[in-house]
């Protein structure tokens, strides 16, 4: 193995590091911000949300960016998704 596949390698794993370093930023900005408004029961929820959405998100195997707000935007809106449709059943 080469000195530049090596390197190579290091860039790869520094990027997913600093790719996860945002994403847990920004889950955690989230579910700070649902918990302060709403209460630790929704803030698990707004997780949960938050998690499957990422699940369905359709990333480009090599995006350089990834725009984790997106996720989160998605992720509010399948929350009061939720909670209206548990309204509308009570």
């Amino acid at each position: 193995m080469s000195n530049e596949s090596i390197g190579v390698a290091d860039q790869k794993r520094e990027s997913m590091a600093q790719h996860l370093a945002l994403a847990e930023r920004e889950l955690s900005a989230f579910v700070t911000a649902v918990h302060q408004l709403f209460g630790a029961e929704q803030a698990w929820r707004a997780a949960d949300c938050w998690i499957e959405e990422l699940e369905w998100a359709d990333w480009p195997s090599e995006a350089p960016v990834i725009d984790w707000r997106k996720v989160t935007i998605a992720a509010a809106g399948r929350l009061a998704d939720r909670d209206k449709r548990q309204l509308s059943r009570s």
